[in-house]
């Protein structure tokens, strides 16, 4: 008699626990769909990378500053506040046999309230990134889900101190000849660009200006310092003279920070005009 009642608990509790066969055990939520909240505090800006299937390989795993923000999987984005400045933006695949990028990458500086669209590529089989246009990167977005596997490392956005209000890139070539740095030397449409940023900086409440010289990678490191800084101290001068009454700082670094990467899986011509956005002198207005 015991053992009937036994087996009919058996059966009672086997059928309390029965589920579909088509249930999975666990259920993970790896993505979400979510929308980009834009709402920021004083002085942040917002970088939101994304990554499409055009993308092969593992998991990119994406840095900010050389702290991990996620490891993102094709047709995801990932959005983080930031402090309104210049920032590092490195990337590498997933791989449990070595270190993730964390110094070798882009920089980008990103103003007060903006959303900044930042699109992983693959050229050549090494991930790069690439700024792109608000309605394009919103309009990508918003056909992803948010990646949610993972926790962020990027230290909160917190006391943030005087943001970037504008900040401006200006082409080398456009400003200078081949190997020209003075005064003079700055082009007639070059001029002219520098003198409408003074012109808006004069409705800004600012506490300082920097002008930061940049160049491509090809040369030595001594060389292209060297230019940066020439560069850089002119367009400081072509700022006080077009009436800008700011602290303005003037430093080069040559070829330290680029914007665009992986330009040597090209040759000649098309490597020449992959870096071209390296060459820049860029202007960063900060807010008082």
């Amino acid at each position: 008699m015991k053992k009937t009642f036994l087996c009919l608990g058996m059966v009672v509790a086997l059928t309390g626990c029965a589920r579909d066969a088509n249930q999975p055990l666990e259920k993970w939520s790896n993505f979400e769909q979510s929308k980009i909240n834009a709402q920021l505090a004083e002085n942040q800006s917002l970088a939101v990378f994304y990554r499409q299937d055009d993308v092969e390989g593992p998991a990119v795993n994406i840095y900010i500053d050389s702290n991990y923000q996620t490891s993102l999987l094709p047709n995801a984005f990932t959005p983080i506040a930031v402090c309104a400045d210049k920032h590092l933006f490195s990337a590498s695949y997933t791989t449990n046999t070595q270190f993730g990028n964390r110094t070798q990458g882009v920089n980008y500086t990103l103003p007060v309230n903006e959303v900044a669209y930042i699109k992983v590529e693959q050229q050549n089989g090494k991930l790069t990134f690439t700024r792109v246009e608000s309605e394009i990167g919103a309009q990508a977005v918003s056909q992803l889900p948010r990646e949610n596997q993972t926790f962020s490392r990027v230290p909160a956005p917190n006391n943030c101190g005087a943001g970037v209000l504008a900040v401006e890139s200006l082409d080398a070539s456009a400003l200078f000849g081949f190997n020209k740095s003075s005064y003079n030397d700055i082009l007639p449409n070059g001029k002219e660009k520098i003198q409408e940023f003074a012109a808006k900086t004069k409705t800004m409440s600012i506490s300082k200006i920097t002008v930061s010289g940049h160049t491509d990678p090809v040369g030595s490191d001594s060389y292209n310092k060297a230019l940066s800084q020439k560069r850089a101290n002119t367009v400081k001068l072509a700022l006080q003279k077009a009436g800008v009454t700011a602290s303005i700082s003037a430093v080069g670094y040559g070829k330290a920070e680029p914007v665009v990467s992986n330009c040597e899986a090209y040759k000649s011509a098309q490597r020449n005009q992959c870096n071209q956005p390296n060459r820049r002198v860029e202007i960063a207005v900060y807010r008082k």
